[in-house]
């Protein structure tokens, strides 16, 4: 996979989910609620964001991307007008570190990023740094 620095304007955006994750999260509840915030930076800057939301039916639980990506449709936005996706998430007891950090997205949400762009620029950690790949070489193979 090949992947790109990141700008200036993709750690402004990860700065500010960051700061999201952080007000957000919810220790207590569910043992884990909101621990992963993801944003959406759109063609024209605007940004939109979302947290997980977890739910006592496992299938009722939802990721932050597609909550992001739900607000910039919300508001208006074309699914090509999405251009950069990043999710990050923050540090449980459970985890080997105590900082908030970016993740990649799980397969579902690659899939769902791919679909509404298939160039989305994606931040994701890649060998102990943040890069910027197209959403469609995170998956392994798509052949429809």
């Amino acid at each position: 996979m090949e992947t790109t620095p990141l700008s200036a304007k993709d750690e402004a955006l990860i700065e500010r989910v960051a700061a999201t994750n952080e007000r957000t999260v919810d220790p207590d509840f569910f043992d884990g609620a909101h621990i992963v915030a993801a944003g959406v930076r759109t063609t024209d800057g605007s940004i939109y964001e979302g947290v997980s939301l977890p739910a006592s039916v496992g299938r009722a639980s939802m990721c932050a991307e597609p909550i992001a990506v739900g607000a910039a449709i919300a508001d208006g936005y074309g699914h090509d007008e999405i251009e950069t996706s990043v999710a990050v998430a923050y540090p449980m007891p459970s985890h080997e570190t105590d900082e908030v950090r970016v993740i990649p997205p799980c397969g579902s949400c690659r899939e769902l990023l791919a679909d509404y762009n298939e160039e989305m620029r994606v931040i994701v950690p890649v060998d102990g740094e943040n890069r910027v790949a197209p959403a469609i070489d995170l998956l392994p193979t798509r052949t429809w």
